[in-house]
């Protein structure tokens, strides 16, 4: 495992690579979700390594120890430092951009803007705003929407705590979020401009959002209460692409913890293996 800061026009972004003895020629490109890092693929990416697979994960603008302000990355800002990374992987390998929760976001818009970039897409409990009734427990109401939105006109660069502005965000965490809070390298407040440009505007067009023709793997949680199931399960038939296949699994948020910073034994490995495996096989197979 090295830990290399890439320098892009935008400023220097912090990754940590996972390189395996017998490359396939194939790498995975992973991009976390809102108060998460890099880290949190550590485990997914030492299982797919020992497949033969290399898997770079990045720390977004604003996250982890790459540059930008805390909370307040610019989004556009960061898509294109990660098309820079992309382009020189794309040189010697296929590349597979794989992403948890908001991470999804930036992987959609990624695609749209640079469509010819990838070989193939992995969304993990994507946030879409289909068309369906509610989509999460932690998404806020119409009214609390538009408070927040009405802070957010007034003062946009405010950082506000998620655990507070969002409802149920740490009920519906559970322990993963508990263990979170203490880390002090992840940072839990961000902009009302963040929250509300990004986390809800950004997927409110699932039309053009599920223009896709790259082969595309969903994998959701059954029991995921911060992104329903049935948002993967509306947006798996939109998407365009004849190359898509969808998979859900008696999990909540975190994949039997196989995404998150450490694996307890709420989760069985024989539960982690499986979702392992079928992420590995769809690799081999696209």
């Amino acid at each position: 495992m090295e830990m290399p800061i890439i320098l892009t026009k935008h400023g220097n972004i912090n990754t940590i690579n996972f390189t395996p003895q017998k490359p396939s020629g194939k790498t995975i490109v992973c991009i976390h979700g809102l108060c998460c890092d890099a880290r949190i693929f550590q485990y997914l990416a030492q299982d797919l390594t020992s497949r033969g697979f290399s898997v770079i994960s990045i720390d977004l603008f604003g996250h982890g120890t790459s540059d930008g302000k805390k909370g307040d990355p610019n989004f556009d800002d960061c898509l294109d430092s990660l098309y820079e990374i992309i382009f020189k992987i794309k040189q010697y390998s296929k590349v597979y951009l794989l992403s948890h929760s908001i991470g999804c976001t930036y992987s959609l818009w990624y695609l749209q803007r640079y469509e010819n970039t990838l070989d193939g897409l992995i969304l993990l409990a994507p946030y879409v705003r289909v068309n369906i009734k509610k989509r999460s427990d932690v998404e806020p109401n119409i009214a609390q929407f538009l408070y927040l939105l009405l802070r957010r006109i007034i003062s946009p660069g405010l950082l506000v705590d998620v655990r507070n502005t969002l409802p149920n965000y740490t009920k519906v965490g559970g322990y993963q979020i508990e263990s979170m809070i203490k880390d002090k390298l992840l940072n839990f407040k961000y902009s009302l401009r963040y929250l509300v440009d990004v986390v809800a505007l950004k997927n409110q067009n699932a039309t053009n959002l599920s223009k896709i023709d790259i082969p595309v793997l969903i994998l959701h949680g059954k029991k995921d209460r911060q992104v329903y199931p049935q948002v993967s399960e509306a947006f798996f038939k939109m998407i365009k692409s004849e190359k898509k296949s969808i998979q859900l699994f008696d999990c909540d948020h975190w994949f039997f913890d196989v995404i998150f910073y450490e694996q307890t034994q709420n989760n069985s490995q024989e539960s982690r293996n499986d979702f392992l495996k079928h992420l590995s096989d769809w690799l081999e197979r696209n």
